[in-house]
């Protein structure tokens, strides 16, 4: 079997009679541009660079993380718990992962919506609304309910 693959493989990489017309034509050299250097050429197969950067920004992102405590299955299940009790009317202390600074926050506010498909709940602070916190749910460290004031 390797043997006719090794045939038929000579046979179709080695039948140059197709080009026998330009076999023997001198190497065509542009008038209008001037000859690659070897480098510049060389440049042409070397790795694709479009991802100059990237592993700097993986580096930096991973720097960030490295205080990140990741939940367990009943860490998780206990924030769900404790999200699905809380009512939009009471303000809530929400202790979170801040992803952009790479440590936990505490915040005082007020739930606005969860989006469970999403994985993300809303916060909102009554005194400033314009104040807006989408946390992760794999984020959130604890939730408690406040007192109302």
């Amino acid at each position: 079997m390797d043997h006719e693959k090794d045939i038929i493989e000579h046979h179709l990489f080695s039948d140059t009679s197709r080009y026998q017309d330009i076999m023997d034509l001198p190497r065509h050299q542009s008038k209008a541009h001037l000859p690659m250097s070897q480098h510049d050429r060389a440049g042409q197969f070397a790795p694709f660079s479009a991802l100059t950067g990237y592993h700097h920004l993986i580096d930096q992102t991973a720097q960030h993380y490295k205080n990140k405590q990741y939940q367990t299955r009943q860490q998780a299940l206990e924030i769900r718990q404790s999200l699905n009790k809380l009512s939009k009317q009471s303000p809530v202390e929400v202790n979170y992962f801040n992803a952009e600074s790479g440590f936990y926050e505490t915040i005082k506010t007020h739930l606005m919506q969860i989006n469970w498909l999403a994985g993300t709940a809303t916060f909102i602070d009554h005194q400033n609304p314009q104040q807006q916190y989408q946390i992760p749910l794999a984020n959130i460290r604890a939730v408690r309910n406040l007192p109302q004031s």
